[in-house]
C-alpha cells in the first residue's frame, strides 16, 4: 500500500488476507508467502472497511466516497456497487453469517442491511452492477445510535436464535443492540464515557465486547438468573 492500512480480514479458509487502505485500493495476500496476489482499484477515497462472504468467494469494501462494493475474490471482477441516498460515507462494512446481505454502517448514523443475492431495487435504496443494472435491495435500516464523525464498527449478534441482533458502538458513549428482524432498538449498554469505536460479538456465548476513546475495553453478558 502506498498509504496507511486501515482495515484487514482474513477469509474463512485462513490461507488468503484482504485488506484496505487510505491509498483507496483493496489488496489481497497469499498468507503462505506474504505477497501480494492482486489489487483492486477499488474506491476514489480512503477504504474504511472489508470483510469475506462466509464461503470466501467475494469480498465487500467499503469508503468514505459512499460507495460498498462487492468483488468476486477469485477474478477481481466488482460484481455490485451499493450506496445509499445522499451517499454518505461508509464507515465499515460485514457479510452476515448466510452471506446474503451486507451490513454498511454509515456517517449519516445509521445502519444499512443490502439484500446482495440480485433482488430488484427501489427507488432511494439502490444495488447497482457496473452495467447500471439494479440488482439488491436495502432491506433494513437501523438508526438511534450516534455516528457523524468517527468510523463506529458494528457486528452481527447470532449466538442466541430467539434474541438475533446488530450492536453497534455509538459517538454518544453507549453500545446500541438492535433487534435484528424488527430494526427496534432492544437495549443500551451505558458504561463508556466517550465514544465507543470498536465492537464485537462472540460468535457462540451471549457476550459483546466494546473498546472507545475512554481507552477502556468493556465485556457484556446477560445477568445469570439464578433460582431462590
Amino acid at each position: 500500500h502506498q498509504n496507511f492500512v486501515f482495515c484487514c480480514k482474513f477469509n474463512p479458509q485462513s490461507n488468503l488476507l484482504v485488506s484496505g487502505s487510505y491509498d483507496e485500493t483493496v489488496k489481497l495476500f497469499d498468507v503462505r508467502c506474504g505477497e501480494c496476489v492482486m489489487t483492486l482499484p477499488a474506491h476514489s477515497d480512503p477504504v474504511t472497511g472489508v470483510d469475506f462472504s462466509p464461503d470466501g468467494t467475494c469480498i465487500c469494501s467499503g469508503s468514505y466516497d459512499g460507495l460498498i462494493r462487492v468483488w468476486d475474490t477469485a477474478t477481481g471482477e466488482c460484481l455490485k456497487t451499493i450506496y445509499a441516498e445522499g451517499n454518505p460515507a461508509v464507515g465499515n462494512v460485514s457479510f452476515a453469517p448466510n452471506g446474503r446481505y451486507v451490513l454498511g454502517g454509515t456517517l449519516d448514523s445509521k445502519l444499512r442491511l443490502w439484500d446482495v443475492t440480485g433482488r430488484v431495487g427501489v427507488e432511494g435504496e439502490n444495488v447497482t452492477n457496473e452495467s447500471g443494472q439494479r440488482t439488491g435491495k436495502c432491506s433494513k435500516t437501523y438508526t438511534g445510535h450516534m455516528n457523524n464523525k468517527f468510523c463506529v464498527f458494528s457486528a452481527f449478534s447470532i449466538a442466541n436464535r430467539n434474541r438475533q441482533s446488530i450492536v453497534s458502538g455509538s459517538e454518544d458513549g453507549k453500545v446500541y443492540i438492535y433487534d435484528l428482524q424488527s430494526r427496534n432498538i432492544r437495549q443500551t449498554l451505558d458504561s463508556h464515557s466517550q465514544a465507543v469505536l470498536a465492537i464485537d460479538a462472540h460468535r457462540s456465548l451471549e457476550l459483546i465486547g466494546s473498546g472507545g476513546i475512554d481507552k477502556t475495553v468493556r465485556f457484556w453478558a446477560p445477568p445469570v438468573v439464578t433460582s431462590s
